[in-house]
């Protein structure tokens, strides 16, 4: 019995992921039309990607007229089933006033779950957030870690953010900064 439901769930199944597979071709295609509605059927049965693909074309307006309200929703699913693009882009959103009301608080912590995955633009922007104070108290050993963090992946305006930084503390702050950001990097290479 069991093996007649997995079965059956298989053959159930098939069809969401061709949709997806076809909405990537009709993307790549440039018919967006067609992937917007191969995408919303496949989304709808918790497809993260496609949730994800609805988002970004939502946004740009591919298929769709541009929709930041739909984009917004769209990246909430997929971001809710951890999709660390899709929670960059609600950060971003939230910072932004892109379909939803403008709210620092709320991209702070957008940034900050996808910045702890590693993802370098949201350790920039969670260290440009703190270093202004926008969405948490400002903190110059907080900032200096995030961009010290990215900085360590090549991003040339994290070393710009982490000199500036250095520029606005003092040397005891300087050295807590350092202290701080050692403690976070730890807990940044053991989730990885």
């Amino acid at each position: 019995m069991r093996w007649i439901s997995l079965v059956l769930l298989n053959l159930l199944a098939m069809p969401v992921w061709a949709g997806f597979d076809e909405g990537v071709l009709a993307y790549e295609q440039g018919n967006y039309a067609d992937a917007v509605r191969e995408f919303t059927v496949t989304a709808r049965f918790g497809d993260t990607s496609a949730q994800y693909n609805l988002g970004i074309m939502y946004a740009r307006g591919e298929g769709v007229k541009q929709d930041y309200a739909g984009a917004f929703y769209w990246f909430l699913k997929a971001a809710r089933h951890g999709d660390s693009e899709a929670q960059f882009h609600i950060g971003d959103m939230y910072e932004n006033g892109l379909g939803v009301q403008q709210n620092y608080t709320e991209a702070v912590k957008w940034y900050r779950r996808t910045a702890e995955q590693g993802m370098t633009v949201a350790q920039l922007s969670l260290g440009g957030l703190y270093g202004i104070g926008l969405g948490a108290p400002q903190s110059y050993a907080k900032a200096y870690a995030w961009f010290s963090l990215a900085a360590e992946q090549g991003n040339d305006s994290a070393v710009q953010g982490k000199e500036i930084t250095i520029d606005a503390i003092s040397p005891e702050q300087l050295a807590a900064a350092q202290e701080f950001t050692q403690t976070i990097s730890k807990k940044y290479r053991s989730r990885r």
